[in-house]
């Protein structure tokens, strides 16, 4: 009889741990919550003070399974804060040109609006918006976007200044899911 108490009272922990056990956490990373890249110019040895610079720095969304633009997860038409968090920046210590459109030197707020005919890079100058605030009549520039679909999906909002070879410009590049974004731009 005391084999059967103690199999059964075996059996109960049994049971009862069970549970305990098969809900332990699986260690993960936590997802990246900030990017942020910087070009800066490259100075002469006998310079004085900063080098001048252009930043970007956004909050990074991933999307975990979820598809661009399905379900409202970024809609059409509707002008998208181009990041999570906090209002994504554009500091910049240059004038700069996109296409032709002059972008005195300062700080901006980005905005991007999806359509589905194209995109477009939203400035507005960086009043401490909050996030996700936008008004249209603070807009400073609306630039058209370059799209090109990516082969493999880019899982967290990626975003790159790429200088040239050759003086101060580049291209501003926008990653995320299968979509890549861009624009040229040039120092002044």
């Amino acid at each position: 009889m005391r084999k059967i108490v103690i199999g059964i009272a075996m059996c109960g922990m049994a049971l009862f741990t069970a549970p305990s056990l098969s809900a332990q956490a699986i260690e993960i990373f936590q997802l990246s919550g900030r990017g942020t890249t910087t070009l800066t110019k490259q100075m002469p040895d006998d310079a004085t003070g900063p080098a001048p610079t252009i930043t970007l720095d956004w909050g990074q969304p991933h999307l975990r399974e979820r598809v661009l633009h399905e379900d409202g997860f970024i809609p059409y038409d509707e002008v998208w804060r181009t990041g999570a968090n906090a209002t994504t920046t554009l500091a910049t210590d240059f004038d700069l040109m996109f296409g032709n459109r002059h972008i005195a030197k300062g700080r901006y707020a980005v905005f991007t609006l999806p359509t589905r005919e194209g995109w477009f890079l939203i400035l507005q100058k960086d009043v401490g918006q909050g996030i996700g605030t936008y008004k249209a009549e603070d807009d400073v520039a609306r630039i058209p976007l370059t799209h090109r679909t990516l082969g493999t999906p880019v899982e967290g909002l990626t975003m790159l200044l790429v200088p040239s070879s050759s003086g101060l410009n580049g291209e501003w590049r926008i990653l995320w899911g299968t979509h890549e974004l861009s624009t040229e731009w040039s120092a002044m």
